[in-house]
């Protein structure tokens, strides 16, 4: 493989932390004043030196690029063509489609600056077929589909973290990263209702963007938010839980949260999405965006053997993902050397 470097404009990201483990590249996390969109052009300014820097002193030979924004691929590109390194984009998701909507000017604006994007990179990457079909219709070259993995959690139920976390008989988790149509209310006056089925639910996620919410909410004493919990911990968490939630409006969202709770398998009550239910079938459970509907899908986990038979699709889910993985992988590889891959 190439000397590559996966870079994004972020302060985490799983899918760069899973592709720089699996390509065995390295990955660099570069973050300015981030957060407040006030600060946004000071922000992209000063990431745009900080990446030429970073691309100057490192020089690999192939650079893979997550958009977005659209301004990291493109300060990316300027520095490919001069030092004639492969430029490769992964699109987490098409930014003028998912949060601009596509008809403002700014949207206008940042759709021209993906389409230059996506036509220049020698190779393109997107975490479900959706957005490889908009991309490809923005006359992107080599598209390949890399869906984001997760390797079959080796962690076993712990019970003393079980009684810490919740203390009840059942115990859900749930996994947020604090964009604002997750819907977190949703969840917690779910498992509300279930209280009295003896359902506990846990939350984890990073407290500058959820605790605010959470101050917000009339919480119930089942549910607890738990803040970013460390991996150990989370990958604990999620061994020892019996069902997993995941709503969420954000659209063309393919949930990194489903992998990790299908790697440790959880039965997992998920927001009816087209991109969620392409991968995973009948894997997982599907209910609508409301406190009624996903307690009553969650309701029907609370007996065991109901429970048990979803697990069991779970972990048929994730052989059938890890053998696509194997496949996807083999793909991405080729690309990133150069060799023949699939064409936009």
């Amino acid at each position: 493989m190439p000397k590559t470097l996966i870079l994004l404009w972020g302060p985490f990201g799983f899918r760069a932390d899973e592709l720089a483990e699996a390509l065995g590249a390295d990955r660099a996390s570069i973050t300015v004043l981030y957060g407040p969109r006030y600060f946004a052009p000071l922000r992209y300014l000063a990431l745009f030196f900080r990446t030429l820097f970073l691309l100057a002193k490192r020089r690999p030979d192939v650079v893979y690029a997550q958009n977005p924004p659209v301004f990291c691929p493109l300060t990316c590109l300027l520095y490919c063509r001069l030092a004639g390194a492969r430029f490769v984009v992964d699109h987490h998701s098409v930014w003028r489609v998912k949060t601009l909507g596509g008809r403002s000017p700014l949207s206008r604006g940042i759709g021209f600056l993906e389409r230059v994007v996506a036509r220049a990179a020698d190779a393109n990457t997107a975490p479900h077929a959706l957005w490889a079909r908009v991309l490809a219709g923005m006359g992107a070259r080599n598209v390949l589909v890399y869906h984001d993995y997760v390797p079959a959690n080796p962690r076993r139920r712990d019970e003393s973290l079980r009684r810490e976390m919740g203390g009840t008989p059942i115990l859900a988790v749930s996994s947020h990263g604090g964009h604002p149509l997750e819907r977190l209310e949703v969840e917690v006056a779910a498992a509300g209702a279930l209280e009295g089925s003896g359902v506990s639910l846990v939350v984890s996620g990073p407290r500058e963007k959820l605790q605010a919410r959470f101050a917000g909410m009339v919480v119930p004493p089942n549910v607890r938010y738990a803040g970013f919990l460390p991996r150990e911990v989370y990958e604990s968490l999620k061994a020892s839980a019996d069902f997993a939630l995941n709503i969420t409006d954000e659209p063309f969202t393919l949930s990194h949260v489903i992998f990790e709770f299908v790697a440790s398998s959880l039965p997992v009550v998920s927001s009816r999405q087209e991109v969620v239910e392409d991968i995973f079938g009948d894997s997982i459970i599907y209910a609508d965006s409301t406190p009624e509907g996903v307690a009553g899908a969650a309701g029907a986990l609370c007996s065991a053997p109901a429970r048990a038979e979803w697990a069991a699709r779970a972990k048929r889910k994730q052989e059938e993902l890890t053998a696509m993985h194997g496949r996807e992988l083999g793909a991405l590889r080729r690309l990133l050397g150069g060799g023949a891959g699939p064409s936009g």
